[in-house]
């Protein structure tokens, strides 16, 4: 068995690049427990933290979910620092053997998600601004995440005759519009889902109350009702 490691509060905050305060904030609404040491100081469990820091969906999730401090690690406020830490995991990708035919196209998948965001919630971020970015290259899984208007509100801007999360969904990932925004977000979607397509690379995304996936033989798309209902998207890129 691997013994587990009981580390301080401040050692905890710096693993998680969080402040002492919101550790302290986390423990007493029970997002992130502590243990508590017969002196009554806070102790954290390292493997949690690990566990945590690497279920990086699960916490872009609760990202969405739940208004509380990701850390630092994982949140993009603008499109510049977006860029940076896309450019930074393209240098990593690049330098694994088994990817050098396909890492350019998983960084062209991630970017055109990531940019979407920001170029669609420009100026009408209803909540907080900004992406969650993570990436684990180990596991082959990179997680983002935005708190924005969603797909729905998005398109039907132009589509008034949209009603549904699902309908929307199927719109953006088939349709070429006009490059006028927002008439443009289905285009960068339909760009993603012929690079899915063509090459072994998943994709799940949600917004709304809808989720859909990609299916390998003929690009099919898969929509149906998701387990709960968010404003924003949600993505996850396997590979």
């Amino acid at each position: 068995m691997i013994k587990d490691e009981l580390i301080s509060i401040s050692e905890a905050a710096g693993l998680l690049e969080v402040s002492i305060d919101t550790l302290r904030r986390w423990d007493k609404n029970g997002k992130f427990r502590s243990i508590k040491s017969k002196g009554g100081h806070r102790r954290y469990s390292k493997i949690q933290i690990e566990l945590y820091l690497n279920d990086l969906f699960g916490l872009a999730q609760e990202w969405i979910l739940r208004n509380f401090e990701i850390p630092s690690q994982f949140y993009c406020s603008n499109s510049a620092t977006f860029q940076t830490r896309l450019i930074k995991m393209q240098d990593e990708l690049s330098i694994i053997p088994e990817l050098s035919y396909i890492f350019s196209l998983i960084v062209a998948v991630t970017g055109e998600i990531g940019n979407n965001s920001f170029d669609h919630n420009i100026g009408n971020w209803p909540n907080m601004p900004g992406i969650f970015f993570g990436y684990d290259l180990h596991k082959k899984r990179i997680a983002l995440a935005d708190r924005g208007l969603g797909v729905l509100t998005t398109l039907k801007r132009v589509k008034t005759e949209l009603n549904t999360d699902e309908e929307a969904l199927q719109v953006a990932f088939t349709e070429i519009l006009s490059g006028r925004a927002p008439e443009s977000r289905g285009n960068d979607l339909k760009f993603v889902r012929q690079i899915i397509t063509d090459n072994p690379i998943g994709l799940k995304f949600e917004s709304g109350d809808a989720e859909l996936e990609i299916i390998k033989n003929g690009g099919q798309l898969a929509i149906q009702r998701s387990a709960f209902n968010f404003r924003g998207c949600l993505a996850l890129i396997t590979f």
